[in-house]
């Protein structure tokens, strides 16, 4: 497979395909359409400075929207009583996940009541 430095193709198609191209907290699945696929890349699950951020089992697929659906997360972690040491990969996904879905749930309400209706 030829080399590319773009993150589909290079450096986060190793985590994409251990995830099955899949996100990992929505379920959007990069194999069903090439449009999807588009919207694949990876999230960080440890906050800037800490030793194992770049590690790949704590960088996991996600499609662009869960990715920054909560840009807020690791600066509200303390007041959220989030916690990053000795936890595993999928208990990082799972506590993010909610705060995804949050977000998600908000943005739904808002395109079913501004949006789907025009």
């Amino acid at each position: 497979m030829p080399t590319f430095d773009d993150a589909l193709r290079g450096y986060a198609f190793p985590i994409l395909q251990r995830d099955n191209f899949t996100c990992r907290y929505c379920g959007l699945c990069g194999v069903d359409s090439f449009s999807n696929w588009l919207s694949l890349s990876q999230d960080h699950l440890l906050p800037k400075g800490h030793p194992d951020r770049d590690d790949p089992y704590y960088i996991v697929a996600s499609c662009m929207f869960c990715n920054t659906a909560d840009n807020q997360y690791f600066r509200q972690a303390d007041q959220r009583g989030l916690r990053f040491q000795d936890m595993s990969q999928e208990e990082l996904v799972e506590q993010r996940r909610r705060y995804v879905h949050q977000t998600r749930r908000s943005y739904k309400d808002f395109w079913e009541k501004f949006v789907q209706q025009t």
